[in-house]
């Protein structure tokens, strides 16, 4: 799988760079369209999840479930709207972390070496992607209030951009070292690691910002995230494939329609740019519940009764 993603993001790099660069608008469709395709579905699986993760699934209440939710939801807004800044780099570290804990499924996580090796490498993917087309950014932050009273600290981010994606890899590697020497790891497992991450972030980098994103979160993250959600649902042969995609099909079109609904007060008249960074904010604001639920999953997955469904393909 992770080498069909790398040969289609080859693709993409390729048409970028040599035949006929992507146009602001096709990548906006293709982002939009990537959301409602595999976006949604891999979020909307999140009770799916959050039933399994339960230690006594008879006790489980759907309404509790949806009520804390959107309270974190909730939560996650006002300390948006309260501490933009700081919230804004809070949700880097709770992405990074969520999206190397998916990635990285085959190796141990259990440990503090672990738990900083995924984040480090989500950081180092998530900056590759933001900072080297950070001038595409830097009008989405316009558009909030907290973008214009903090100039300041986004020029600097903008000025130092390349030395602090320089720092970041320079840290992955000191902590892909740690993590190496503290956990047994086969070499050619290793290799074979640091080839498809050093490939990935070569077509991240190098594609536009919004189709790098659309690549790695709808494409890349989305599509892990499905296959474990999958395999951890029918560890127990107990649901089949074809049910569970039903019922995420089912919670994915009553996304959809609270989209549609949402975009009916304007939310989808909005310009291209105003969309984007939108959008943006509402995946922000949707990673803290959702990273719970799935670093519950994940948790259990590391237990050795559940681990040996999960060897790597």
């Amino acid at each position: 799988m992770r080498i069909i993603l790398l040969t289609i993001g080859i693709a993409l790099l390729l048409l970028q760079q040599f035949v006929n660069p992507f146009s602001t608008q096709l990548q906006f469709n293709l982002f939009i369209s990537g959301i409602i395709l595999l976006g949604i579905p891999h979020g909307a699986a999140d009770m799916l999840v959050a039933t399994e993760n339960a230690p006594d699934k008879k006790s489980f209440s759907a309404k509790s479930f949806h009520l804390n939710y959107v309270a974190r939801l909730a939560a996650f807004a006002l300390l948006f709207w309260l501490f933009p800044v700081a919230t804004n780099l809070l949700f880097i570290g709770i992405a990074a972390f969520h999206f190397g804990e998916t990635d990285l499924i085959r190796f141990n996580s259990t440990k503090l070496s672990g738990k900083f090796f995924v984040t480090a490498y989500g950081i180092l993917i998530l900056f590759v992607i933001i900072l080297p087309h950070f001038e595409t950014l830097k009008p989405l932050c316009a558009l909030f209030t907290s973008g214009k009273k903090n100039e300041g600290f986004i020029a600097f981010i903008y000025d130092n951009r390349y030395t602090i994606l320089m720092v970041s890899a320079a840290i992955f590697l000191v902590i892909s070292i740690w993590y190496i020497l503290t956990n047994a790891i086969k070499f050619n497992e290793l290799c074979k690691f640091f080839a498809e991450y050093a490939t990935l972030l070569f077509v991240l980098y190098h594609l536009p910002m919004i189709l790098g994103f659309t690549f790695y979160f709808v494409m890349w993250h989305s599509v892990f995230s499905l296959k474990n959600i999958f395999r951890y649902l029918s560890k127990d042969g107990l649901i089949s494939s074809v049910t569970i995609a039903k019922k995420i099909s089912f919670y994915s079109l009553l996304s959809f329609v609270g989209f549609i609904i949402f975009g009916s007060a304007g939310f989808l008249f909005l310009g291209n740019n105003e969309l984007i960074a939108y959008v943006f904010l509402f995946l922000a604001v949707l990673t803290a519940p959702h990273m719970q639920v799935m670093h519950n999953m994940y948790k259990n997955i590391k237990l050795p009764t559940v681990n040996k469904h999960f060897n790597d393909n």
